[in-house]
């Protein structure tokens, strides 16, 4: 076997994990709840449709029988961003819906890999495509060219996002890092109380945000969990500032592009990555930038010398969508903790 074909074959492994972990990550725990190992088709009706956040969920009546399976997915803003809308589904569609089903087969749940309308043959959702190499920023930003970061992004998962899940998060923990991630469980995690994920994880995550250039300062917002950090462009140091969930921001322009200084993150189960979590020394150096192509190029370095060694770094591709309407959904504290007891 080539060096080559052995390099690929290492590739292709590493990107098999980091997607599996991927879901889990983006589901807000992780699939321990599920047999990954396992699939199963349910043909039926749609029974609910909660398009809710941190998850959306899809009840579905299977047919023939009456027994009816609750579909887990991700959340609005990850799901708008391939294409699902509060309308995508009514009750009485019928639909093919295929998924990891629950360990605990009373409970009759799955982990949404695929759905389509059962007259249909295109699907509406495909973990095939939705965790491959993102499409390059020239494709996706085709139809809209941004001249200015002010406006509605959508963010592509990337190395930005992979770098903070399993195995790489694992691999960049210090021991005391290591220790925390090998007994973390999801029963702890903050998102089961509505706490969002800090920067750079929640920066990374698919879905939608907005820039907003103000007085001042610039706004970057997401959608899910109804996220808002204030970057100071008026202020030049850290002093006197109060530690915060997304830390305390000062920014600079370099040459267009806006270079964002944080620190003073309070300490998060989660604040370096899935399952990693952070202290009081968490650093971070963020970078947004137009490129050629129109889109936005989002770089990180972070760095947490109780957690991290050395120094994480990643890049996103992010597109202008102006022809999408920035919506913000709150957490709801019952949609959240629902997970917990699949």
């Amino acid at each position: 076997m080539t060096k080559a074909r052995v390099r690929a074959g290492i590739a292709a492994a590493t990107f098999a994990a980091s997607a599996l972990f991927a879901r889990g990550a983006l589901a807000h725990h992780s699939p321990a709840a599920y047999d990954m190992q396992a699939e199963r088709t349910v043909v039926g009706t749609i029974t609910e449709y909660d398009w809710g956040n941190p998850h959306v969920y899809l009840s579905v009546r299977e047919v023939p029988g009456d027994r009816v399976w609750v579909v887990e997915a991700y959340s609005s803003t990850a799901m708008k961003s391939y294409g699902w809308s509060p309308t995508t589904f009514a009750i009485g569609d019928r639909v093919v819906v295929d998924g990891n089903p629950g360990r605990n087969a009373a409970r009759s749940t799955l982990f949404l890999r695929s759905v389509r309308k059962a007259e249909a043959t295109a699907e509406l959702f495909d973990e095939a495509t939705a965790f491959a190499p993102p499409p390059s920023a020239s494709t996706a930003a085709a139809s809209h060219r941004a001249s200015s970061l002010a406006g509605t992004w959508m963010t592509l998962v990337g190395p930005a996002f992979f770098n903070l899940i399993p195995p790489a998060v694992a691999q960049a923990a210090t021991p005391r890092g290591a220790a925390a991630f090998a007994a973390y469980r999801d029963a702890e995690g903050p998102g089961a109380d509505c706490i969002a994920y800090p920067a750079p994880l929640y920066m990374s995550f698919p879905g939608f945000r907005r820039i907003e250039q103000r007085d001042g300062a610039v706004v970057i917002r997401g959608e899910d969990t109804a996220v808002d950090r204030l970057v100071h462009l008026d202020v030049a140091t850290h002093d006197g500032a109060s530690p915060s969930l997304h830390g305390h921001s000062i920014g600079r322009w370099d040459n267009g592009a806006l270079v964002v200084d944080t620190a003073l993150f309070a300490p998060h189960l989660l604040g370096n990555g899935a399952g990693l979590p952070s202290g009081p020394g968490k650093h971070l150096v963020e970078r947004f930038a137009l490129n050629a192509e129109g889109g936005l190029t989002y770089t990180y370095e972070l760095e947490d010398p109780e957690y991290v060694q050395g120094r994480v770094t990643g890049t996103a591709q992010w597109v202008s969508r102006p022809d999408v309407e920035f919506a913000v959904t709150p957490c709801d504290p019952a949609n959240a903790r629902r997970f917990l007891a699949e």
